[in-house]
């Protein structure tokens, strides 16, 4: 097969996360909305929503929610205040970062393989079904990819001094987006002390925690007055609540792997990465990958999430094992040919899919809804143990959550709220709440609409209704 060059792939890949910046709006899961998401947006109220005045400095790094907190004031500044329209350009902004991904897989693939396994890299990390969808949203583990294949790319260099100190570097900004990226530069490090590359391996070692320490310390320093305090809490906080957690099987992420990799042709492809014996690629980028892998497989909170910042080094060494390895039959037979033209149909479906997909869109969508009524003032949401994007309600006004357990005491707060409007997500007796809210707020509800879910929401819904609860959101505005 004859692939395009990598300048057309990297415009390839560039144009499809450009589409899933337009077309794939709302948010993916809690952490990128709520956990990162909705700090900055906190941070415009007097007090900052007390996000500063904490007991304990919260477990994640302020250095991407301070990214955000730009990002929203400098649109802020130029008249953009539609909460959509600032999420379409964080989304366009981080659709170019992401981009970086493809050249740097090209790289990686370059300095173990050939420049055809450098193009088939590339084009694996350009087209792969789920990264248009991932890239452009607000996800560390997404954030850290850029620099975490900067660094391990620079060490496999290792042309000179220099190029140490700025993996390090790059190293110490993937770690401030997703502290367990430290995984790969520590295996690293271990290998080049294995193969006895002393110098090699201490130089590292030293521009890894020095670029640490002049970064994330130094911020945790200014900002909460303690070198290193959100990793250390981070840590507490994980230790202290992980019976917290349902803990999947220990083998969960090499299922998932073998799953998002597309069977049957990831079983092969995994099997060639495994059993090629060049010294670079196993030990240098796939032992770091396998320990990365084990570290998240022993811990009890297993989300899918976690595993992608591994997941462009993985087709890395994917297409050079593919590309570079001598022709043999399982290389060339019928039922190769087979899984691969499976692996190209089956990706490119997911690929419009998601790429396409607007996430959380019935939530989303209305709150968007209300910011664009008349005499809307208060509003209350109800639902079964979830939270409202109240990024979306524009001006920002009164919101209370209200849980679907009646005897909850949000119900009382209810009472007293005096609600405008009301929003009922994901109910399935909507009629029995209907009645219930009419009661406690003394006045009738008038329908105003439904809000559907998006086609990939509706899917995961119908496949999984107890793990995807995304169903119609239904709005009501309170008669006078």
């Amino acid at each position: 097969m004859k692939l395009p060059s990598i300048r057309t792939i990297v415009l390839i890949g560039l144009a499809l996360r450009l589409v899933a910046a337009f077309y794939s709006r709302g948010y993916a899961m809690h952490d990128d909305h709520f956990v990162i998401e909705d700090g900055p947006y906190q941070w415009f109220l007097p007090d900052h929503g007390g996000w500063f005045h904490r007991t304990e400095p919260p477990g994640h790094s302020v250095v991407y929610p301070s990214i955000l907190y730009a990002i929203l004031s400098t649109c802020m500044n130029v008249g953009i205040t539609d909460p959509q329209s600032q999420m379409l350009v964080m989304r366009i902004l981080h659709a170019l970062f992401a981009t970086l991904a493809i050249p740097l897989a090209a790289a990686i693939a370059r300095r173990v393989g050939s420049e055809r396994s450098a193009q088939f890299a590339a084009l694996l990390v350009a087209v792969f079904w789920v990264f248009p969808f991932m890239s452009v949203r607000n996800l560390i583990e997404m954030m850290s990819i850029p620099p975490l294949m900067a660094g391990v790319f620079l060490v496999l260099r290792r042309a000179s001094t220099r190029d140490l100190v700025l993996a390090g570097l790059a190293f110490a900004a993937a770690f401030m987006f997703r502290y367990h990226t430290a995984i790969i530069p520590a295996t690293m490090v271990v290998v080049l002390a294995w193969q006895r590359q002393w110098r090699v391996a201490s130089l590292l070692t030293a521009a890894c925690l020095m670029s640490v320490a002049l970064t994330q310390g130094v911020i945790d320093l200014a900002v909460w007055g303690s070198f290193m305090a959100a990793p250390i809490s981070y840590v507490k906080s994980n230790l202290a609540g992980m019976n917290d957690y349902t803990s999947g099987p220990f083998y969960q992420y090499v299922v998932l792997i073998i799953g998002i990799l597309i069977p049957p042709l990831s079983l092969v492809l995994l099997w060639r990465v495994i059993t090629d014996n060049r010294p670079v690629l196993r030990w240098e980028v796939l032992m770091p990958i396998a320990v990365f892998v084990l570290a998240h497989s022993l811990i009890a909170n297993k989300q899918e999430r976690f595993i992608l910042p591994i997941v462009p080094l993985l087709l890395v060494a994917v297409a050079v094992a593919w590309v570079d390895r001598p022709s043999n039959v399982m290389r060339t037979s019928l039922w190769t040919r087979g899984a691969w033209t499976f692996f190209w149909v089956a990706n490119s479906v997911l690929l419009i899919l998601f790429t396409f997909s607007y996430s959380k869109r019935s939530r989303v969508e209305a709150l968007t809804y209300l910011s664009h009524q008349p005499n809307m003032d208060r509003v209350a949401v109800i639902g079964d143990n979830i939270q409202a994007p109240s990024f979306y309600l524009y001006p920002r006004l009164p919101l209370i959550t209200v849980s679907s357990d009646t005897t909850s005491e949000t119900w009382t707060r209810l009472a007293t709220f005096h609600p405008s409007h009301v929003v009922f997500f994901d109910l399935a007796s909507r009629d029995a709440f209907m009645q219930r809210t009419e009661m406690v707020v003394g006045r009738p509800l008038r329908h105003c609409t439904d809000i559907e879910p998006g086609l990939l929401d509706a899917t995961l819904h119908t496949l999984n209704p107890s793990g995807n609860k995304n169903q119609t959101s239904v709005v009501y505005s309170v008669e006078k």
